[in-house]
């Protein structure tokens, strides 16, 4: 697993020389490299997967997070937790994701560049195919943190789709819709998916391999509410039975009962069937995420108890499920007296790393897992009203997850109070049934990715509301319409012409 981390960690730094922040200077303007193979353009490639993570400051937002007594303070930690607008430059930040995410795109882009004046080989298709995935999931990514959730306005505002290594620095770059955005990302999603070719990685787990893309397709589609595709590409990634790519946690609980701290060595590794697409990015958030003052807590009030320790179902009556055994949750070191969180991150230091701030810090990110794929395709049978296959697909991840098969009877999973429609509220409406399953569905997308930033996509998505048990000058519920659910448009960006996302008097007074 070194040997990767380490093999990508010096194809990065040589990928990535001269990349410089987007609308701060031209993106491609410094590549003096000669890049002039077709491995050389892989490497280039490699170095534009996304080397910032989005977790440090998405975990945060949630409601999975609460205050804890003797934590670090740590001022991004605290501005995500009241949902403040934050625009400093540094490791883990809102700004250094959105220049990661652009610096990547314009490292795919002078890839489909270089790659016009090569003859058309199958080697050529696969690279051609790589860097059209990135691009999409990096725009992607961006759209659904800068912008607001596909299908709440059709005059939404998006973010800039750069499609083109630029020959000068002063670009008007324009946000257009998020319906634009999506157009055209699902252009590149397409055409990757059809040339991407496995063959050619080394290591396909760190690269767009073909189930990969495919995961990336049903969440694009789940999250644009076209259902059937969202089945059509989540039953190639997980085949005629999915049990055997889904993470047992039934399993890790057993094998790592007394070394819970050890769990990043199962989770993050390439060999785990659930992972299909991993990153390393430079992040203090193994470190810090146990010891900040706003994350996971374990009293019986604790988020920990809230998420895990409840029944999964209401019509399951008094019965409740203990889910937190199987997730192998730590205790936060002391001064800490109600931290605890899942050691899901490694880190690999490549310097002597001390200070405030430290630097050089490397962890790995699981970007896309067959979990999740079959929690998007239990979702799309929902919404298509096809509930036996939904519950087929759930009992499959119980047993896998868990190793036992849920005993309630069929009806039931699609019983559920009218009061509920308070909780979940998307775009598209649903049925009192569908709102049964899907708020079963939802919660079970907390728990796998707890601690991952996923959940933030779930709030918005869903209009989720979130409150905070604190007394703080700073805090103002988060409403289930609520501009904060939008990030900022990065300051350096907006100086360059970029329209701000809106935010209303009281909030900017705070």
């Amino acid at each position: 697993m070194r040997r990767i981390v380490y093999s990508l960690f010096f194809a990065l730094l040589f990928a990535a020389t001269g990349c410089n922040k987007f609308l701060d200077k031209n993106p491609d303007s410094d590549l003096s490299i000669d890049i002039d193979s077709e491995e050389r353009i892989a490497e280039l490639l490699t170095g534009a997967y996304p080397e910032a993570s989005y977790i440090p400051f998405l975990e945060p937002r949630t409601d999975n997070v609460a205050e804890r007594t003797g934590g670090v303070h740590n001022s991004l930690n605290e501005a995500m937790f009241f949902w403040e607008d934050y625009d400093q430059e540094d490791l883990d930040t809102p700004l250094n994701y959105w220049n990661a995410c652009y610096k990547g795109i314009a490292q795919a882009n002078k890839a489909l560049e270089l790659l016009k004046s090569y003859p058309k080989t199958e080697r050529v298709k696969a690279l051609y195919g790589e860097a059209f995935l990135l691009r999409a999931y990096l725009h992607f990514m961006l759209v659904n943190i800068w912008a607001e959730p596909y299908g709440a306005s059709a005059a939404s505002l998006g973010i800039p789709y750069v499609t083109k290594p630029e020959k000068h620095a002063l670009v008007d770059y324009k946000r257009g819709t998020v319906n634009e955005v999506y157009q055209k990302i699902e252009e590149d999603l397409k055409l990757g998916i059809t040339l991407v070719n496995d063959a050619y990685y080394k290591q396909p787990k760190f690269h767009f391999n073909k189930r990969a893309a495919y995961a990336f397709a049903s969440r694009f589609y789940l999250f644009k509410g076209e259902w059937n595709l969202v089945i059509e590409y989540a039953n190639y990634v997980l085949g005629a039975k999915p049990q055997p790519y889904l993470r047992p946690w039934w399993q890790y609980a057993r094998n790592l009962e007394f070394r819970h701290e050890d769990l990043y060595r199962t989770y993050n590794n390439p060999n785990e069937p659930a992972n299909l697409l991993l990153v390393t990015t430079e992040s203090r958030l193994a470190r810090q995420m146990p010891l900040e003052r706003y994350g996971s807590t374990s009293t019986r009030l604790g988020t920990v108890h809230d998420v895990f320790n409840k029944k999964y179902h209401e019509q399951l009556g008094d019965v409740s499920t203990q889910f937190e055994g199987f997730y192998i949750f730590t205790n936060s070191p002391a001064p800490l007296t109600n931290g605890r969180y899942l050691a899901k991150f490694d880190e690999l230091a490549t310097t002597e790393s001390v200070g405030a701030k430290p630097r050089g810090l490397y962890v790995t990110n699981v970007l896309l897992s067959a979990d999740e794929v079959l929690l998007n395709r239990m979702e799309a049978y929902v919404m298509l009203r096809d509930y036996d296959r939904a519950i087929d697909d759930f009992v499959e991840y119980m047993e896998a997850k868990f190793g036992y098969v849920p005993t309630m009877e069929r009806a039931l999973y699609t019983s559920t109070s009218a009061a509920n429609y308070d909780l979940l509220s998307p775009s598209y409406g649903l049925s009192l049934k569908q709102l049964a399953m899907v708020k079963m569905i939802v919660d079970f997308r907390r728990k796998e990715f707890y601690e991952e930033g996923l959940r933030w996509f779930d709030i918005r998505r869903f209009h989720i509301a979130v409150k905070r048990s604190t007394k703080s000058a700073y805090y103002f519920p988060l409403e289930k319409e609520d501009l904060r659910k939008v990030l900022q448009i990065p300051s350096e960006a907006q100086r360059r012409g970029l329209e701000p996302n809106p935010r209303d008097r009281q909030q900017r007074q705070h």
